[in-house]
């Protein structure tokens, strides 16, 4: 009866090249992890700029309908538009650098281990 069938964890390869082998599937495992944690926080991100974004749009209109003319209400769109490019920009430049972060995050997970030479 092996190891495993009798409750006990499997066998460990040993020789030369068994400490290779685990690296190199410890390595294969980081991609899928770091791949689905970029993917949740770029997610998150992007959902908190679009919530921030429907909030100011929301507050906007609000004030929009207690506008009692058209000159008032075309100022307070001047003033709506210059805010949403200001910090829209700035959210943008913080989502891209976001990006940039979460790219090389998966380039080094998928980066190769180094090989190791076996005792010959």
């Amino acid at each position: 009866m092996s190891a495993t069938c009798a409750g006990g964890s499997f066998p460990r390869a040993t020789g030369p090249g068994a400490e290779a082998v685990e690296d190199g599937i410890a390595r294969l495992l980081t991609l899928p992890r770091a791949f689905i944690g970029v993917q949740l926080r770029t997610g998150s991100a992007l959902l908190d700029f679009a919530g921030q974004c429907v909030h100011a749009e929301a507050g906007f209109l609000e004030q929009l309908f207690r506008c009692r003319g058209l000159e008032q209400a075309s100022t307070l769109h001047a003033h709506f538009v210059a805010t949403i490019i200001g910090e829209g920009g700035r959210e943008l430049t913080e989502l891209l650098a976001a990006a940039r972060e979460n790219v090389a995050l998966i380039a080094d997970a998928a980066e190769p281990a180094p090989a190791t030479r076996s005792a010959s």
